[in-house]
Parts: structure tokens; C-alpha cells; sequence
């Protein structure tokens, strides 16, 4: 009976918010976390916690069954206050509630703030950027106080000023601003693999289909990644690295995979994201760093190896393109 009683009581809770409570204020806000009870949901735990804003937000957004229920999830929320949803309206004279903002807007930014399975803070790696449900990345810095870093040059050290409020299927962690991603002004049409195609990157092309990994990147799978893709004379400079090597189908298969996995990392990695010594964990394990002087990589066997074009967007991520094939 009580579940029962906690979903009718967001509804109408949510109803009246949407009404009245997300007008521009200036007041104060203190938001009080308690413990939460009986291992209720996400949505439970968020009306019983106070986080009114969000409520509000994930209803308007269609959002709310995602969250709800046992059997949905696990998720990690970053939850914003209900003082974080009044400054953002108040960023946009076009805003006075929640019901004003563009609804496919809203709903990248909230699920932004959520991601794939249960991360509690002792799971969380400092200086790693974390994959959102969509698609965009940010950095979580651990030393010191816990910040989220959404760009390398703004929207840096927004507080989490709470962690590990438990919920039965998943987690929340409360933040004092929204999250904001840098999303692209044009939007994609195509996959990383049309683009690869569309750009002219011919010799990823046939890399990427002698190793069988066309299919990880044309959509399907539903996740998103960022690809550092090397140019057609990238590996014509690798293959003549090897007598052997005249042709890209000369790579022995375990090699060409390994290589190609070292140019991928998961998530949506902006450039305006990196910062001078950025650590990038790859799909192949081995991690590559970005140096902001000269915007090269290095990593593996590698060194300095020039970025030459950024943040070429594509509906499953984006391509960054590189002037040299990396080697683990």
C-alpha cells in the first residue's frame, strides 16, 4: 500500500509543481538529505528527499516509468536541487518554469545527469569521464572535493555536494548546478561508420572491416564512442613500417583489432572537453593522453601523434581525425 500511496502522491505533487513551483525566486534553498526508506525507488526517494525541480522535470519530460520501479535500472542519478532547476530558468528570459524549456532539450539534459548501472562514490575513478545515458561524457575529479567538469574551459568544479543516497534500484548523488552538454548546432544523420565513409577515411574503412568492427560502429549496439581516426596516409606511413604489410589485409587480425581499439574510447568526447595531460581510457585498455600544446596524443608506443580535425559528430558519437595510426 505504501508504493501505492508514494505514486499517487507524485503525480499530484508533480501536477501542482508544474503549476506553481518552478517560477524564477531568488530565495535561498537548504536542501536536507536524509537516509532513505525501505529501499524505495528513484522516484520515491527523489519526492521523499525534496528534489521537487526534478520531479517536475523527469514528468514533463515523459521520463518518470524510466525511473520507477524495482525492475527499472539500476541507474546513477546526479540529482540537481531545486535551487540549481531555478538558475538555469533563470539563464533564459524565455523561462519561467520548467514547462518552458524545449522538451527534447530537457530530456537530453536530464538524461545527462544519469548513468547505465549502480555507482556508488567508492566506484568512481578520479579524473574519468563517465558515459551518460545520452551519449555526452563528463569528468569526475575526487581529489579534494568531488566536482563534475562538463567542459574543460566552462561549466568546471560544479559541486556534488552529496553522495550514495541509496535507492532500491540504483543510486543518487546531488549536485548544486545542472548539467549542460555541449550539444552540436547541426545534428547528425549519419553513423560513425557512413561518416568514415562520407569523410573519405578509406583505409579505416577497410581496417575496420577486415577486424569485423563495422557493425560496433553503425549504429546498432546502441552505445556511442569517440573514434580518433587516422587518415589514409596514416597507414600507408604504418604499413610501410613492415616489409611484410602491403596491403591492410596483411595485418595479422589480433594486431589490426588492437590497433583499432586504441583509437576508440566509449562516450562522446568533446575537444572542448580535454585539458592539457587528459588521461583517455581506450576499448583497448591502453590509455592515451592528450597534450593541449601542439593537440597531440600520446600513449602506447606512440608520441605526438597531431590532431588534425575535431568534434565531427555522428548519431552514435564523434570522430576526431588524427595524422598517424596509434600503437599500443
Amino acid at each position: 500500500m505504501k508504493k501505492v500511496i508514494l505514486k499517487i502522491s507524485f503525480f499530484l505533487l508533480a501536477g501542482v509543481l508544474i503549476v506553481s513551483s518552478c517560477k524564477k525566486e531568488d530565495e535561498e534553498e537548504t536542501l536536507i538529505v536524509t537516509p532513505a526508506v525501505d529501499q524505495d525507488d528513484i522516484i520515491d526517494v527523489a519526492i521523499a528527499q525534496g528534489f521537487d525541480s526534478l520531479a517536475v522535470a523527469l514528468t514533463e519530460a515523459n521520463l518518470v516509468s524510466t525511473f520507477q520501479g524495482d525492475d527499472s535500472g539500476p541507474f546513477t542519478v546526479f540529482a540537481p536541487t531545486n535551487a540549481a532547476f531555478t538558475n538555469l530558468i533563470n539563464t533564459n528570459p524565455a523561462w519561467n518554469r520548467i514547462s518552458d524549456i524545449d522538451n527534447t532539450l530537457l530530456t537530453e539534459v536530464l538524461k545527462y545527469h544519469v548513468l547505465d548501472g549502480k555507482v556508488t562514490s567508492d566506484l568512481i575513478v578520479d579524473g574519468d569521464f563517465v558515459n551518460t545515458l545520452s551519449g555526452y561524457t563528463f569528468k569526475i575529479n575526487t581529489t579534494g572535493t568531488v566536482t563534475i567538469d562538463v567542459n574543460a574551459t566552462t561549466g568546471t568544479g560544479i559541486n556534488v555536494t552529496a553522495v550514495d543516497v541509496d535507492a532500491s534500484n540504483g543510486v543518487i548523488h546531488v549536485i548544486d548546478q545542472v548539467l549542460i552538454p555541449s550539444i552540436p548546432t547541426t545534428i547528425p544523420t549519419q553513423t560513425i561508420a557512413q561518416l568514415a565513409v562520407a569523410a573519405g577515411l578509406d583505409s579505416l574503412v577497410v581496417a575496420l572491416s577486415e577486424a569485423n568492427l563495422v557493425t560496433t560502429f553503425d549504429g546498432t549496439n546502441g552505445n556511442f564512442y569517440t573514434v580518433f581516426a587516422p587518415t589514409n596516409t596514416a597507414f600507408v606511413n604504418v604499413l610501410a613500417t613492415n616489409p611484410a604489410w602491403n596491403r591492410i589485409s596483411d595485418i595479422d587480425n589480433a594486431i589490426l583489432t588492437a590497433v583499432l581499439t586504441f583509437h576508440v574510447a566509449n562516450g562522446t568526447i568533446q575537444a572542448g572537453q580535454l585539458s592539457d595531460g587528459q588521461t583517455i581510457n581506450t576499448l583497448e585498455s591502453t590509455d592515451l593522453t592528450f597534450n593541449a600544446s601542439g593537440t597531440t596524443l600520446t600513449g602506447g608506443s606512440s608520441t605526438a601523434v597531431g590532431i588534425s580535425s575535431v568534434d565531427n559528430y555522428a548519431t552514435n558519437g564523434v570522430v576526431h581525425v588524427i595524422n598517424e595510426v596509434l600503437l599500443p
